[in-house]
Formats: C-alpha cells, sequence, structure tokens
C-alpha cells in the first residue's frame, strides 16, 4: 500500500469512528486523544489528517448527512418498486425515513448538537449548515413531492389537496424536530414526524379501490 493510499484510509477511518463517538457520546466527549487511541493511531496523525478537531467535526458532519441521504434513497428506491400508486409511493416514502432513523437511533440528538457547536475556529459553518439543508429541504423530500404528484394525476390523492401545502408541513416536521429540542413531555421526535405523516397520509388519501 503506498503512502498516499495509506492516508485515505487512515482518514476515513477516523472519520467513520468518529462518527460512531460522536453518535454514542456526543462531540464535547469525544476528544482527539480519545479518537486516535479507539483509532490506534497517534493524535498528532489526526491533527496532521484534518488541522483540528473543528476540521474534523466539520468533516464528519458532511459525511454523516451524505451518508443518512444515500441509506434513504437506496431504501426508497427498493420500497417504491413495489408501489403502483402515488399515494402508496409517498406513504412509503415517509416510513423509510421513520425506517432510516431507527437504524440511527441518536441521530437527532447528534443533529441538534451540530447546530448548537460553537467552532473556535474560521471554519465555514454557514456552508456546514447549508449541507443540512441541501438534503433535508430538498434531496430528501423529493421522493415524497414526486409522488404526491403522481398521486393526484392517478386519482389515489384527493384532487382538492394542496400537495405544496403538504409538501410544507411534512418538510417542517422533517426539519423541526431534528434540529430543536423536543419539548414534547418526553414523546421521541421520530413519533412526532411519525404522527404528522400519518395524519397527512389520512388527510390526502382519495377513498376508492386500492390499484391491481
Amino acid at each position: 500500500m503506498s503512502q498516499s493510499e495509506e492516508r485515505e484510509k487512515n482518514i476515513s477511518r477516523v472519520i467513520e469512528t468518529a462518527l460512531e463517538l460522536f453518535l454514542s457520546d456526543g462531540i464535547a466527549e469525544t476528544s482527539v486523544n480519545r479518537l486516535a487511541k479507539v483509532c490506534g493511531l497517534a493524535p498528532m496523525s489526526i491533527y496532521r489528517y484534518f488541522g483540528s478537531k473543528d476540521a474534523l467535526v466539520a468533516q464528519v458532519w458532511s459525511y454523516a448527512l451524505k451518508r443518512f441521504y444515500e441509506q434513504y434513497m437506496e431504501q426508497y428506491n427498493a420500497l417504491s418498486l413495489a408501489r403502483c400508486s402515488g399515494y402508496e409511493k409517498f406513504v412509503a416514502s415517509m416510513q423509510v425515513y421513520f425506517n432510516t432513523y431507527s437504524e440511527f437511533p441518536r441521530w437527532y440528538s447528534y443533529t441538534r448538537e451540530m447546530f448548537s457547536y460553537r467552532f473556535t475556529e474560521q471554519i465555514e459553518g454557514g456552508e456546514m449548515y447549508n449541507v443540512f439543508w441541501k438534503y433535508y429541504d430538498k434531496e430528501i423530500p423529493i421522493p415524497a413531492l414526486k409522488a404526491l404528484k403522481e398521486g393526484i394525476a392517478d386519482g389515489s390523492i384527493r384532487k382538492d389537496v394542496n400537495i405544496y401545502a403538504v409538501y410544507q408541513v411534512l418538510l417542517n416536521a422533517y426539519t423541526g424536530t431534528a434540529i430543536y429540542e423536543n419539548l414534547s413531555f418526553g414523546v421521541a421526535p421520530v413519533d412526532i414526524v411519525r404522527f404528522t405523516g400519518d395524519l397527512i397520509a389520512n388527510y390526502i388519501k382519495n377513498p376508492g379501490p386500492a390499484c391491481q
């Protein structure tokens, strides 16, 4: 293995390990020394790869969002193939979102920690948050919006439904519960989103025979 290949391998290992530690213990509790020990590297190696803990935190966040989105789309594409109507695909898009959070049970707390994280140096924080919005108000909800349009066209969703209003409500549920502290008497954030999704699904469905 060449020196450059070993470097890239180590960087990937550090990012993946850091994500696991950030999810389980939080960013503040994950020191560079601890991360280095878990990875089997010297702390100076991590500083050499990333420059600082802040820069590492930024790279891990971008990696985590990309990984979350890829898992979401992989599951949705597989599930939607078995759905014949726009309404069913819309429900599938929400179900996959819930399932993805079940696979990442600490994702909400990690997201909130990232939005409150204070960088001690000049890290492009605005760009960091733009990465989040790139996925959460664009790529992730897009399957739901496409399904809503398809459902209007095929009649599985009521014609009087304003799909853009529905889309906005769903988007608010997705982003709001991810960013803000849950003050709903101990109700899990994913349960709030699931409840919102169920309400929307019941509201927009056009009663009639299921597609064959």
